[in-house]
């Protein structure tokens, strides 16, 4: 997108299961960098819809080469 991307770890709870169950795993996601710049898990959560129509771009094409289309 652009811009340099630090290796990072925030810690979310949504995949504990997975976790526990000693699995590895990465996210990717469009949006803010942070949780609270993202006001994350609240009624109001945002995205701004440019960064995720820049998120997609390199989603789009290995989804369709992975579904063989």
């Amino acid at each position: 997108m652009g811009q340099p991307i630090a290796a990072a770890g925030v810690p979310l709870h949504g995949r504990a299961p997975l976790r526990e169950a000693g699995s590895r795993f990465v996210l990717y996601g469009a949006g803010p960098r942070s949780i609270e710049d993202a006001n994350a898990h609240r009624a109001d959560e945002r995205l701004p819809l440019d960064d995720l129509y820049r998120a997609t771009r390199p989603i789009a094409p290995t989804l369709a080469e992975l579904l063989g289309a």
